[in-house]
Parts: C-alpha cells; sequence; structure tokens
C-alpha cells in the first residue's frame, strides 16, 4: 500500500502527520503537488512536481495510484478526504487503480 496526497491544499499539519506515520510503519507517501514542498530527508517520503493547472496533481494521482493504495486530497480547505482504491465507486477504481 502506498498513500498519494494531492498536496496543493494540503494542511501542513496534515502532512506532518502522515510524515510521521510513515517513518512509524514504513509505508510510502508520496506527495503530489504543482509547487515544491517540503519534505523530510526519508526513504518513505517522496514528492512529484507536476505543471500548473485544473485538476493536474488530481490526474498524475489517477495514472500511478494501485489497487489498495490511499489517496488523500481536499474538498475544500479544511476538510480532507480518503479514499482506499478499494472502496470507491467503480468508474473511480477503473480511472484510479
Amino acid at each position: 500500500m502506498k498513500i498519494w496526497v494531492d498536496a496543493d491544499a494540503c494542511p501542513v499539519v496534515i502532512r506532518d502527520i502522515l510524515f510521521r506515520a510513515a517513518e512509524r510503519t514504513g509505508v510510502q507517501v508520496t506527495l503530489v503537488a504543482n509547487q515544491p514542498v517540503r519534505i523530510p530527508r526519508s526513504r518513505c517520503i517522496s514528492m512529484i512536481q507536476v505543471s500548473s493547472g485544473f485538476d493536474v496533481a488530481d490526474n498524475e494521482i489517477v495514472k500511478r495510484a494501485d489497487d489498495g493504495d490511499l489517496v488523500i486530497w481536499m474538498v475544500s480547505s479544511c476538510v480532507p478526504v480518503m479514499l482506499s482504491c478499494q472502496w470507491v465507486s467503480y468508474a473511480w477504481i477503473k480511472r484510479a487503480c
């Protein structure tokens, strides 16, 4: 399992929690954003920078996520949404997983 994060709008406090969890569990966390995001040096944490534009980070996550991965993105500035590719609708699984 990998954790994919749309980091463009992800609050720093959420990222910090994910970083600590990655280090503790060894689960790979990948942030995807259209601007550089500071990440700690870790074998479990990586960052992919994409070009700017509407849903570019989302589309990159869709291309890379596999069955069983966890995807986190922000619906609004204060509500993180988490989806396991095993439990979302078939249409999303077809695109993302």
